[in-house]
């Protein structure tokens, strides 16, 4: 029986693992222009100056994430690069060929410091040095003026138009779009003679317009031209020097001389073989201060529907990663990538919303992000608090801090804090004080019922709230996450490190409550433990299918956790004894079904590819080298997250502070945990496997301390709950 169950249950974790998906194939191309409006937010675009390019194009957010800070020269050289960059300090040395550098034409001083010469009315960068030396230095494979470099070896030609100068400051950043990784664009105009004096806007110099569509004609045949408007960008410089008033009036008239350009710049094109960007690279300072971090990308020309944008990055309707910008470019002009860049191609999704959609979904992600911390923060600390006056009313019987039927109560109520914040989602709340009492309700709520269910013993609760959680959390994952997507114990879109699949908070979640809903069911009804097991097998199985599959839950380090402390767990329940041949032959299935399932992956095409299959194709196609570096630089990112969530953030307080009041319970009460053991032998088994479940989390993941934290939740709040009971 113990084999035929274990069998059962392997086979049923490997087997379920395929998924397709499919994307457009490239179409016959013009050319890509790449309009820079930087620094306005989605919000500028709901004016009727812009109505004209909106009508035909499809529109969504950019995460406008980088190497480094959020700062214009970071999130343009990023752009460039197609991966996380940074270019602080340097970006904005970009000059015309012949214009004057230091008594010395630029063209000059750049073969001085590249080796390269440049035509005579190229683009050329100073900084490229400086840019390449930072950007070596990030954990990423990002290599500067990736995209120009690749345009060149096809024989494309690029160039770039414009500049965002600011009283007597370059500002040319934009070349870094366009740029090869020596930092030339093969033709192009980003000197002053291309600004008009204006003694009436900030600085006293805005762009000309007309040069600057002259210059446009000019190098037509380009094919990949990238204009920066400048205007907007100006505006944000002033914003902490002109009155308020005056700064919106400046504001508006940059974005209706730029949408008038647009316009203008649409009669010269042929959107049936041309692509447009309108590209906003970085947010406004005020919006940076709001925490309105996604920036508007509009798309329109060959290839593109009216309707909302999307990419394999994201898997989101309506938001995409500025790393997709640049093999958006390579796919239209029908390129592959190189494996420096690991954005993917935009696609517009015909009919999907348009910019009211697309406002709707700001909002929300706005107000997630900004009610996240502060809402997280005070949980955790109640948790932590709780865990301390608990321990300290076990430890000392005699001390009635609180009453122990309101601590059992309370800790009913903080295990049910990360169902409630899956299930508020449906209610759309619209203000932080709607999220905070929809979240309070619905905490309630659960908790009461657990409470409720208390009274027909001390498993129920656990029964009821461990199967409630998991059950959501995977039906959630195979609906294809749309409450993890908004809720604020999941990933954040504006921070970037996830837009699909389980998160590593809710990973923890789902690992520690699935192994308690089994451990507890069998704990309650030990009779019928010839049926429990099988199923158990067969839960564990679908809950690992959620979280491995590309398509699905797409958590490596949580397939990982999962089939550990499923597979340990198991082995538990099923008596058996952890001989070094089980711990060889469990050790090596695990190995063989990650393995399998990274190989799965891999297999598919670079766009369907989750970021399993990303990191694999990194570390296996570059050579022994490369490919080592690529492993060395995963595994160094890992540890440096890890490291700075232990020594900054409240997860590691949760984490130490409820591991360390259950191992203190393997000792006090003395014999206290021999006779829990004795009484509830599957339930100790089922702790077992969390405590794996979450040290395994805490290495293998990215915020593995997060992951532990939210797994742990589901050992020692259960272990102390039973313990403010006296079982002698």
């Amino acid at each position: 029986m113990r084999r035929f169950l274990l069998v059962l249950y392997l086979l049923l974790a490997i087997g379920l693992t395929g998924y397709g998906a499919c994307w457009a194939e490239p179409t016959e191309h013009g050319r890509v222009v790449i309009v820079v409006l930087d620094q306005i937010t989605l919000a500028d675009l709901d004016h009727p100056t812009f109505e004209g390019l909106l009508s035909r194009a499809a529109v969504g957010l950019l995460n406008t994430n980088t190497g480094g800070i959020r700062n214009v020269e970071n999130t343009h050289v990023t752009i460039g690069a197609g991966s996380r960059a940074v270019g602080t300090g340097a970006a904005f040395l970009a000059f015309d060929a012949n214009e004057s550098v230091h008594r010395v034409e630029a063209g000059e001083e750049f073969r001085r410091r590249t080796g390269v010469e440049s035509a005579e009315d190229g683009v050329v960068h100073l900084g490229i040095a400086r840019i390449q030396q930072l950007t070596s230095k990030v954990p990423s494979p990002a290599v500067a003026g990736t995209l120009g470099s690749v345009l060149r070896s096809e024989g494309l030609v690029t160039a770039v138009i414009g500049n965002a100068d600011w009283d007597s400051a370059h500002r040319r950043h934009a070349v870094t779009i366009a740029m090869d990784q020596n930092g030339l664009v093969d033709h192009g105009s980003v000197g002053r003679d291309l600004l008009r004096r204006d003694p009436d806007f900030p600085g006293g110099y805005r762009t000309d317009y007309d040069h600057l569509i002259e210059r446009f004609r000019e190098f037509s045949y380009a094919d990949l031209i990238v204009i920066e408007t400048g205007d907007t960008s100006r505006v944000d410089e002033a914003a902490g020097e002109v009155l308020p008033e005056m700064l919106a009036a400046h504001r508006g008239a940059a974005l209706a001389r730029s949408a008038e350009f647009i316009d203008r710049l649409l009669n010269e094109l042929d959107l049936s073989r041309d692509f447009l960007m309108v590209l906003v690279p970085t947010p406004s300072s005020v919006a940076i201060a709001e925490k309105d971090l996604l920036t508007p990308l509009v798309m329109a020309g060959t290839g593109v529907e009216p309707g909302l944008l999307t990419s394999a990055s994201t898997r989101r309707e309506g938001i995409v990663l500025n790393i997709d910008v640049a093999p958006t470019v390579l796919h239209f002009f029908n390129i592959n990538p190189p494996e420096s860049i690991i954005g993917r191609t935009v696609v517009s999704l015909p009919g999907a919303g348009g910019l009211d959609d697309l406002s709707q979904l700001n909002e929300g992600l706005v107000l997630t992000h900004t009610a996240r911390v502060p809402i997280i923060k005070t949980y955790m600390s109640l948790q932590i608090g709780l865990v301390l006056i608990v321990m300290l009313s076990i430890l000392f019987r005699d001390i009635r801090l609180i009453d122990r039927r309101y601590l059992r109560q309370l800790m009913l109520l903080v295990m049910s804090f990360p169902l409630a914040a899956l299930l508020i989602v449906p209610f759309g709340p619209t203000t932080i004080v709607g999220m905070v009492t929809g979240l309070i309700g619905l905490t309630l709520l659960v908790g009461a019922a657990a409470v409720w269910l208390s009274r027909e013993g001390d498993m129920m609760p656990f029964v009821f709230l461990a199967l409630f959680t998991a059950g959501t959390i995977v039906i959630d994952l195979l609906l294809g996450s749309p409450l993890q997507k908004q809720s604020l114990l999941s990933y954040d879109p504006l921070g970037g490190a996830r837009f699909y699949g389980l998160g590593n908070e809710y990973m923890g979640v789902l690992v520690g409550s699935a192994i308690l809903g089994a451990a507890t069911v069998l704990t309650r009804w030990p009779r019928w433990r010839g049926v429990i097991l099988p199923v158990v097998a067969f839960s564990f199985a679908i809950t690992l299918f959620t979280v491995a599959n590309p398509q699905l839950g797409a958590n490596m380090g949580g397939s990982i956790t999962a089939s550990i402390a499923f597979l340990v767990t198991f082995l538990l329940f099923l008596g058996v004894r952890f001989t070094k041949r089980v711990l060889f032959i469990g050790g090596g299935g695990v190995v063989l079904f990650l393995a399998g399932l990274t190989v799965l992956d891999f297999m598919r095409g670079a766009e369907q590819q989750s970021h399993i299959g990303r990191a694999a194709r990194l570390v296996f196609t570059g050579g022994l080298v490369q490919g080592l570096e690529e492993a060395y630089n995963i595994l160094n990112r890992k540890f440096a997250m890890n490291w700075k969530l232990l020594k900054y953030t409240i997860w590691s307080r949760v984490f130490l502070a409820t591991l360390g009041g259950f191992a203190l319970l393997f000792f006090l009460p003395v014999g206290q945990m021999q006779e829990f053991k004795q009484r509830y032998p599957d339930l100790y088994r089922g702790f077992v496997g969390i405590i794996l479940g979450a040290i395994v989390a805490l290495i293998v993941n990215d915020s593995g301390v997060v992951a532990a934290a939210t797994t742990m939740i589901f050992a020692g709040l259960p272990l102390m709950y039973i313990f403010l009971e006296d079982l002698r």
